[in-house]
């Protein structure tokens, strides 16, 4: 076995080459590349785009905005969509479609928003028609909120009509 400088790849055969590359210089048949002797062309860097962490973070609020429903938080939602929103629409930059994270998160969030939209349409309905609904549940508010606030719940409905009627007045 040869291992002299006639050997460049330092193993047996004398310096004989049968694919005849050499993958100690560049030249044009392996692609100009001397740290790929075969001559097959490298795949190119993965890249992220400029908005790929602002869009991360936009999918993630969403998610975030969609638990906090099951938390019954009116306000989180509204926050945490709302800035999830923004962060998908500026992680598109001047790029023509967004990313899937981002198209991800802009569906979540307008979808939390949307449920907690219509959660709190139907707390303030529930809360003027409960009277005609449940006399008995009216009851029972009733007694909570004089426990809770010192006014029973039909004082504080007559007062929210006064202010409604002033209102109309006006």
């Amino acid at each position: 076995m040869d291992y002299g400088p006639n050997n460049p790849q330092g193993g047996p055969g004398g310096g004989y080459n049968p694919y005849n590359n050499n993958p100690y210089n560049n030249n044009p048949y392996n692609g100009n590349n001397p740290y790929n002797p075969y001559g097959a062309p490298l795949p190119p860097a993965p890249t992220k785009s400029r908005g790929d962490h602002m869009a991360t973070a936009s999918m993630i609020l969403g998610i975030i905005t969609l638990g906090s429903l099951l938390l019954l938080r009116l306000s989180m939602p509204f926050l945490l969509g709302g800035v999830g929103i923004i962060l998908a629409i500026l992680s598109k930059g001047g790029a023509r479609k967004m990313v899937g994270k981002a198209k991800a998160g802009m569906i979540c969030c307008i979808t939390g928003l949307a449920l907690d939209v219509a959660f709190c349409v139907f707390a303030v309905w529930l809360v003027f028609s409960l009277p005609k609904l449940s006399p008995e549940l009216t009851d029972e508010v009733n007694k909570v909120c004089e426990e809770q606030y010192g006014v029973s719940y039909y004082e504080m409905m007559e007062e929210i009509y006064d202010m409604w009627d002033g209102l109309d007045q006006d």
